[in-house]
């Protein structure tokens, strides 16, 4: 295909007083090798210094400050004001893996045409970009998405063709992401894994899914009324069973984690990465490594 016939890519992200991390979102979308993409971000009337920083982006990304009603509406709007055929999402606290990610996501869509949602591979990482594990992602399984959410958003691309607006339900507030998932599964959309670490996750005190966990229960329980996902207790052995293959496979992926990166991280990056990827406790993560 030519580079004159390329999709257009388009990369949503909202953002609310995220300046610490703001940049390098930027510079992970910035950077990127595949030459078709348009970045919008959607600041919600940030006070923290995140317009200057917008303010510098220049032309490589299109970008309002302004109120709104919260992160899935801001990204609603972001989507309403993109054009492209393929569509990303991330977190203004979060960053794309390496430079070569898009390049490779285009890639895999014009080689499937028939699948329409790929994920990747997560890194988590600490505040300052420490890795804490590597999350693998298994194979696409539709029964398996409705026992727990395998897909980490920031690692997900879709093709426009699949949304509609508004292309989040407002109504939820912390598992908008995987409500979108339950949606485009019920609808018969084809999913796909791409064999790589496509994102990362960034785990820092001010992030969302860090508070307010009566509304993500009561998040959880609408997604089971309206697609029944299975959230009690009897499918706990299997979730157990999923989050130690994912550490063990994970661990796999660990040679893969070298640079260059797109994001900021310490020089020691994989330091004790194989054992907090085995062994420590999730609760400990943060305060083990930062």
């Amino acid at each position: 295909m030519s580079e004159q016939q390329q999709p257009l890519v388009s990369i949503l992200t909202p953002s609310y007083n995220q300046a610490a991390w703001l940049g390098d979102n930027l510079r992970s979308v910035a950077c990127q090798t595949y030459p078709h993409i348009e970045h919008i971000v959607m600041d919600g009337g940030s006070t923290d210094g995140s317009v200057g920083i917008l303010e510098t982006a220049g032309d490589a990304v299109i970008w309002r400050s302004e109120p709104d009603e919260g992160q899935a509406h801001a990204i609603n709007k972001a989507f309403t004001s993109s054009s492209g055929e393929i569509i990303g999402w991330i977190n203004s606290d979060d960053a794309y893996f390496d430079c070569q990610v898009i390049e490779d996501v285009v890639a895999y869509f014009e080689a499937h045409p028939e699948v329409d949602v790929v994920y990747g591979h997560c890194a988590q990482t600490t505040a300052g970009g420490g890795i804490i594990q590597i999350l693998w992602a298994p194979p696409y399984s539709g029964e398996m998405l409705r026992t727990i959410n395998l897909i980490s958003q920031p690692t997900a691309f879709m093709r426009r063709r699949v949304l509609s607006e508004p292309m989040l339900d407002e109504s939820f507030h912390f598992t908008m992401d995987y409500e979108l998932w339950l949606r485009l599964e019920a609808s018969g959309v084809l999913f796909a894994r791409i064999p790589r670490i496509t994102a990362i996750d960034r785990h820092q005190a001010d992030r969302k899914s860090s508070n307010i966990l009566d509304v993500h229960a009561a998040d959880t329980e609408r997604l089971a009324e309206r697609y029944n996902t299975r959230s009690g207790p009897e499918w706990n052995r299997e979730r157990t069973r999923f989050y130690l293959t994912q550490r063990v496979a994970g661990a796999l992926l660990i040679p893969s984690v070298r640079p260059p990166l797109a994001f900021t991280h310490p020089r020691d990056l994989k330091r004790g990465l194989i054992r907090r990827q085995l062994l420590t406790r999730r609760s400990r993560w943060a305060e083990e490594y930062r």
